[in-house]
């Protein structure tokens, strides 16, 4: 074990738990382990101790890590500092690298060889900056005042050049190496013989860097001697076998002669970093931009809600005044279907904005699965051959219909993208498979162990994965398309979906042999509460003439949820403005049995409106309807006392049921 005894570890951390289990291990390898609760008091100890290292936690009351970077104001720049973070703020964590910060590592910790092995990388790289720059200023020094010394002693010139501590050659007018140390031997991967008189310093170098460097020696060469200090800059820098690394450059002319020193510093990792850094930031970037369209797209749905809204109210009307066997009543039924089924895809649309529970309900896949195949035969080329291998007495799944359709068509979809250009066979399995003891260590991911489970695969023919693009391809925003035809978000929501449903996603590929998804569920055995995903009608309680106060900005829907509720019994008040809903209540509300609200509407919105009458009359039951339902509206709709909340489009068996159920607790 090296001896770090000598070496002093800061670590800024608010949670005393992380700091103990951080000093606990650092301390095993030797090092000397100082602790700071809060950012004031680390600043304190890293000017009184001048520790080595500093490990910053980023999120801390009162004093964020952030602030503690930009306070020490460059003070740090020889002393590195790593930074702890969460996944979820990946901002902060790009900003704290902006302010100087070496490298960072994720929160929760759970592997603490990882911050071992950040520490020991960046103290291994302040280190190698400390000897160039003790190198640099020693060689100016010995290039200045030791020339003659020099001349006079061959053995000592070489004994300097050999441990300056850095790769370092010497250059004769015709680009020769005349005479190379160890490290540069080390760096190119040859023996010294076979570099020192036979190899020239621009077989080292890629064309475009050979030019960049001759056109400075030779615009040195034409100013003042070419006697400056020596400049640093980054080349790329080809080994024996080809491969690049990353080097700082420094060229000066040995004074007194026609020679060159050229040093070399390997900085490759450090420019691995700077690409982890940009990666980074682009994700940043994704993230926003989905962001972005997530916004729209919750703008979109609830216009498509409202428009939904009379066009599911008006078909449950006309099947209620028409016979179930006239063709008025199949039509309008099939409207219905139409219009739950938009229903269905605008919460598709939401999902990217949405992480609230879904609700889940039992049923069966092969309807799903049919429906999916459907859809996928009138939108893929005719290159491309479906084969559908779907049981149909499968057992049934407890899952959001929405959510399994999702994961499915982004399955196919991919599938259907690896055989664009040749085309292919897409086939879709699904069966059923009871997992034994044996069978579920292939499975460590189903947490509910033995029993029946439904599989459901996705084939194809395609190009298949490489090793490395297997390991990432539920990587959020890893895509292998080309920009503007992927998110890289959808085989990572794919994933979490399954994983929430207590299930697993396994993948089989080869290179030119095509892939294979296959989704395994738990399979629910007492399929009494099966249903199929769209919901048969009942029929509906009706009312007693109780007093109803009706509000929504869009008059489409305020005129059809009127008829709707005259129909089934009840003496409704509409009104298309929440300030004169409110005005109305204030002067009327011993007569108002139930509200019934939009949220989203000029003036105030309905959650405000539901508040100020609810302060009027505190057993007020309100019904809130939105097409939307973040768990920040669900919060906000529990502390305004609103008792139901339901999204839209909300068809007349469900708000009758849920008009019924308040005014039998009044």
């Amino acid at each position: 074990m090296e001896d770090n005894s000598q070496i002093k570890i800061l670590t800024i951390e608010d949670e005393s738990a992380i700091r103990q289990s951080i000093r606990t291990f650092l301390e095993d390898y030797g090092f000397l382990v100082l602790e700071a609760e809060n950012g004031k008091t680390g600043i304190e100890l890293f000017y009184k101790e001048r520790p080595d290292l500093v490990v910053l936690d980023l999120r801390m009351p009162e004093m964020g890590g952030l602030e503690v970077l930009d306070a020490l104001n460059g003070s740090f720049a020889d002393v590195p500092v790593v930074v702890a973070s969460g996944t979820g703020n990946i901002e902060s964590l790009v900003q704290a690298l902006h302010l100087g910060a070496r490298d960072y590592v994720l929160k929760p910790i759970l592997d603490m060889e990882v911050l071992y092995h950040s520490i020991q990388k960046c103290l291994k790289e302040s280190r190698i900056k400390k000897e160039n720059k003790a190198y640099q200023e020693r060689l100016e020094e010995l290039v200045k005042e030791r020339t003659l010394a020099l001349k006079q002693s061959k053995q000592l010139y070489k004994a300097v050049f050999e441990y300056t501590g850095t790769a370092a050659v010497i250059l004769e007018p015709d680009n020769t190496i005349s005479m190379a140390n160890s490290r540069f031997v080390q760096l190119a991967g040859m023996d010294r013989d076979a570099i020192q008189g036979k190899k020239k310093w621009t077989n080292f170098f890629s064309p475009q860097d050979v030019t960049a460097l001759n056109n400075y020696i030779q615009a040195e060469g034409k100013v003042s001697g070419f006697s400056g200090a020596p400049i640093q800059y980054e080349a790329g820098f080809l080994d024996k076998t080809g491969q690049k690394k990353y080097v700082y450059v420094s060229l000066g002319k040995i004074p007194g002669t026609h020679r060159l020193v050229m040093s070399l510093l390997d900085v490759t990792e450090k420019k691995k970093a700077e690409k982890r850094w940009q990666g980074l930031e682009k994700q940043l970037i994704k993230s926003q931009k989905m962001e972005a369209i997530a916004t729209l797209a919750g703008g979109i749905a609830h216009d498509l809600n409202n428009i939904l809204s009379p066009i599911l109210g008006y078909a449950d009307m006309i099947m209620r005044a028409a016979d179930p066997f006239t063709s008025t009543y199949q039509r309008s039924e099939k409207i219905r279907r139409a219009a739950l089924r938009a229903a269905d895809l605008v919460g598709q649309v939401l999902f990217f904005n949405r992480a609230e529970h879904q609700e889940k309900q039992v049923f069966q896949l092969h309807p799903l699965i049919a429906e999916v195949i459907k859809l996928l035969q009138a939108s893929i080329p005719s290159t491309i051959q479906i084969v559908d291998q779907v049981e149909k007495n499968c057992g049934s799944v407890k899952a959001d219909p929405t959510q399994i359709h999702q994961v499915l068509m982004n399955l196919c979809t991919n599938a259907y993208h690896a055989m664009e250009e040749t085309g292919g066979i897409l086939t879709v399995v699904l069966r059923q498979k009871t997992l034994d003891p044996v069978d579920v260590m292939a499975y460590p991911n189903l947490t509910r162990g033995t029993g029946n489970y439904l599989v459901m695969e996705v084939h194809d023919t395609g190009c298949g994965m490489t090793k490395d693009i297997l390991e990432r391809i539920f990587d959020p925003y890893f895509t292998t398309k080309e920009d503007g035809k992927g998110t890289g978000l959808g085989l990572a929501m794919a994933y979490s979906i399954v994983q929430s449903l207590y299930g697993d996603i396994l993948v089989e590929t080869r290179p030119g042999s095509g892939s294979c998804f296959s989704v395994i569920l738990p399979a629910v055995t007492d399929q009494t509460g099966s249903q199929q995903i769209d919901t048969c009608r009942t029929e509906c309680l009706l009312g007693c003439g109780e007093n109803l106060l009706l509000v929504d900005d869009e008059p489409d829907v305020v005129g059809m949820w009127q008829e709707v509720l005259e129909m089934l019994g009840y003496a409704p008040t509409a009104f298309i403005s929440s300030r004169k809903a409110l005005a109305y209540f204030q002067k009327y509300h011993d007569q108002v049995d139930l509200v019934i609200t939009d949220q989203t509407m000029p003036e105030k919105t309905g959650i405000e409106m539901a508040k100020q009458m609810i302060a009027i009359k505190k057993d007020l039951p309100v019904i809130l309807c939105s097409g939307y339902a973040g768990p920040a509206t669900r919060q906000m709709v529990a502390d305004a006392g609103i008792k139901k909340f339901v999204i839209k489009p909300v068809t007349v068996e469900t708000l009758s049921g849920e008009i019924q159920q308040l005014l039998s607790q009044t």
